[in-house]
């Protein structure tokens, strides 16, 4: 990808565990839907307002998805994942660049899944940069796809992921997300 050192980083955060043994018990609390397990560390308020922003983002996963686009900057947004193979629809490339690309990306998902997509955040990981946060996140998945999926197809996954999300005044410009691809691919391969 971009930056193999942080590449290697964040495939450190996927696969090593969510919370560790020596890690604090955090009460978990859900908003807007989406559970949060350790909030985030911040004072930053930039840091604080695009933390907002991807709550947003998890809560609105299949919703209203003009409400979600706004949440995305105007010009050339991106998005970043693993090369996954061509039997899942969204993910045979590992850049979408530009909100054609974007569209492409998101709107069969938006449009072509119906049922659970529960989102739960296990940390934020916020630098010195307010405007790039890591998530280490994992989701339910339970849905019936259609379209680009494939009519009726029965879906369930549950997903562990990290995700770094880049900022410009306060909207998405870019979303990266790395997961266990062999996992995605026995679930949703044809």
């Amino acid at each position: 990808m971009k930056n193999v050192f942080f590449t290697l980083i964040a495939a450190g955060l996927l696969f090593g565990a969510v919370l560790s043994p020596a890690s604090p018990v955090y009460a978990q609390e859900v908003v807007k839907g989406v559970t949060i397990v350790k909030p985030a560390q911040t004072d930053n308020p930039t840091a604080q307002a695009n933390v907002g922003v991807i709550i947003e983002y998890f809560s609105l996963y299949l919703g209203d998805l003009d409400k979600f686009y706004s949440l995305w900057v105007k010009d050339n947004p991106a998005i970043y994942t693993p090369m996954v193979g061509k039997d899942v629809a969204t993910a045979a490339v590992t850049e979408h660049l530009g909100w054609e690309a974007v569209r492409a990306f998101y709107d069969p998902i938006f449009k072509n899944m119906k049922g659970a997509f529960l989102w739960t955040i296990d940390e934020f990981i916020i630098g010195e940069n307010p405007n790039v946060i890591v998530t280490k996140s994992r989701s339910q998945i339970d849905v019936t796809a259609g379209g680009v999926f494939g009519d009726g197809k029965k879906l369930k996954y549950n997903g562990v992921y990290v995700q770094i999300f880049t900022f410009e005044n306060g909207k998405v410009k870019s979303f990266e997300e790395y997961f266990d691809t062999a996992l995605l691919n026995s679930q949703y391969g044809s």
